[in-house]
């Protein structure tokens, strides 16, 4: 803190009683005219105590030139007039660090004055200090949320995979918020593949970290729920939608992570069309048999981190040839609720149940710039996945 008063008046009897009074305090005291050059103290004063007579007498660009060096310095001022002005609005363009000393014959208020000038020079010290600190955090935290959403980006799969009888396509838009939705799909033996679509609850970095422990342990290469070794052949066992679901439970309870997420699990038979699912609290899928007519695939949980409330469900379906299943997460159908009104299931199921003559591409394409005109062309304030396979039988 700088301990230093400097006053700035010309010589008269109410200077002499101020350099009386502050000779015998804890300030160190200067002086100088109006018209006399600034000095450069090192450190600066703490305050300066300046009689506005004495600008009176000279052009106003000396006292520009004094606010300037004041504001450059980040001192105080406390100000009077020696011959009873009382225009104070010189003093408007160095507030808040400016007071008006009402009576500079009283030592007391000389005093309170100085205090408070110094606790109003620390409180904005500090609050510039604070403000500084934010800046770099906030810069910090963009460079670490970017990070996440580039790792999210780096767990979607790159294409689409390349299957006899099941074709797929999908669409991710992220939002600008790092969410935490996540898929994969992927061949856990000659006949099975697994798909599946995660959405965590929240934003930020939290959520994108939890989606990669999740894709770490839905692995079929490093993880040990889909798939787990056995000693008698073929040699391993291919966990059932409704006890993967279980063991995640296990795996992520709220206390560990803090998050929750839902989940759509399934288990398709590529040569058969058969698929086993269960849901965690997942928006239900959509199954568009080749009629038209829309199944809703509606078994399964509570979402994942509840602590397993009830048993999970396990369903069966049968796809046959055209049939189309679509995945999506609430990011979807809860679309545009920026407006009042939400995208909803509904909507969804009319962009989806007529077949496009570009196959799932098309129906993907579609659903999109429905949604897109729907929300104005907004920004998503949550990540929008959708996810189409298609059984050609």
């Amino acid at each position: 803190m700088h301990s230093g008063v400097h006053l700035i008046t010309e010589p008269n009897d109410t200077l002499e009683t101020l350099r009386r009074y502050l000779a015998g305090s804890e300030y160190r005291v200067t002086f100088a005219a109006p018209d006399a050059l600034l000095p450069q103290h090192n450190p600066p004063p703490a305050v300066y105590i300046v009689d506005l007579a004495s600008f009176d007498k000279h052009p106003e660009s000396l006292w520009e030139t004094f606010v300037s060096h004041c504001q450059a310095q980040a001192a105080a001022c406390l100000a009077y007039h020696s011959t009873d002005g009382t225009d104070r609005s010189r003093l408007d363009r160095l507030k808040p660090a400016a007071e008006w000393l009402f009576d500079p014959w009283n030592p007391a208020e000389i005093t309170a004055r100085i205090n408070t000038l110094q606790t109003i020079r620390r409180l904005t010290r500090q609050y510039a200090e604070v403000q500084q600190r934010a800046r770099h955090q906030q810069e910090e935290l963009q460079e670490a949320l970017q990070s996440a959403a580039e790792i999210q980006r780096r767990l979607i799969p790159e294409q689409y995979p390349d299957y006899q009888k099941l074709s797929y396509a999908w669409r991710f838009m992220p939002s600008r918020k790092v969410g935490g939705d996540l898929f994969n799909v992927a061949h856990l033996d000659e006949k099975t593949i697994m798909t599946y679509l995660v959405d965590v609850s929240g934003h930020g970095i939290s959520s994108a970290m939890v989606s990669v422990a999740i894709q770490q342990s839905l692995s079929p290469h490093t993880g040990h729920i889909p798939k787990r070794q056995v000693d008698t052949p073929p040699y391993y066992t291919i966990h059932t939608p409704a006890a993967v679901m279980a063991d995640l439970e296990r795996e992520y309870p709220f206390e560990r992570f803090e998050e929750f997420f839902t989940l759509i699990y399934l288990l398709i038979d590529e040569a058969s069309g058969a698929v086993r699912y269960c849901s965690a609290g997942h928006p239900a899928p959509i199954l568009v048999r080749s009629s038209g007519k829309i199944e809703r695939l509606e078994c399964g949980g509570t979402i994942i981190g509840l602590g397993n409330l009830v048993a999970f469900e396990e369903g069966e379906i049968q796809m046959r040839a055209g049939d189309r299943l679509f995945l999506y997460t609430d990011g979807v159908t809860e679309h545009g609720l920026s407006n009042g009104e939400a995208f909803g299931p509904e909507r969804l199921e009319e962009c989806l149940q007529s077949p496009h003559p570009d196959g799932l591409e098309g129906t993907m394409e579609h659903t999109v710039k429905c949604l897109h005109a729907f929300g104005d062309n907004r920004e998503p304030l949550d990540d929008i996945t959708l996810i189409g396979i298609r059984f050609s039988g």
